[in-house]
């Protein structure tokens, strides 16, 4: 029975972060139909995720987002402030293992980024259950211009977040009962 690492060397989606258990960085945790919350703090904003019980801290306390952040992160640095009702998070510092979403037409490819990847992101709640977020990605030696999508998602009143971790061992069972017998049996 192949485990994780025999099952990369043959699988032509193992340049997935993802398939290794690695964190999905940010913003492709974003991305996921997984759920967030935001906790609002004095100095902080934590945005936790469904998806490998993850967070992040968005730093409320009046900091510039450093040019040169301290570390590479997989959720990146990120600072926050309001501007009237809408949220603005700039983050930067990104560890460029992640991707930023696979290539969904036959997840077998992904869409990297470099260390210079900012995301700008604005969160607008335009009705009781709705939030409306934007997210700009600036990443010039990845792409010749910044690009930004808008989305709304439902906020789900009274759920709570689960546990929903990628864990090694659950990994390599879905892959031998999944994943390799669809790719041929290839080990």
């Amino acid at each position: 029975m192949p485990n994780a690492l025999q099952f990369q060397e043959t699988n032509p989606n193992s340049k997935d972060p993802m398939m290794r258990c690695d964190p999905l960085g940010y913003p492709r945790l974003f991305a996921y139909n997984y759920g967030f919350e935001f906790l609002q703090l004095p100095d902080r904003v934590i945005q936790f995720f469904e998806w490998g019980h993850n967070w992040r801290t968005i730093w409320t306390d009046g900091r510039k987002l450093p040019e040169n952040p301290p570390e590479p992160r997989w959720l990146g640095y990120a600072v926050g402030h309001w501007e009237g009702d809408t949220f603005i998070v700039e983050s930067n510092g990104y560890d460029d293992r992640s991707w930023l979403t696979e290539d969904r037409r036959d997840r077998r490819w992904g869409f990297p980024h470099s260390d210079q990847l900012r995301v700008e992101e604005k969160y607008r709640r335009i009705g009781y259950d709705t939030l409306e977020a934007t997210l700009t990605i600036i990443d010039p030696k990845v792409f010749k211009k910044p690009w930004t999508t808008t989305g709304k998602i439902r906020m789900s009143v009274g759920t709570e977040l689960g546990e929903y971790l990628c864990v090694p061992s659950d990994n390599d069972l879905f892959n031998q009962q999944y994943v390799i017998p669809v790719a041929g049996g290839k080990q």
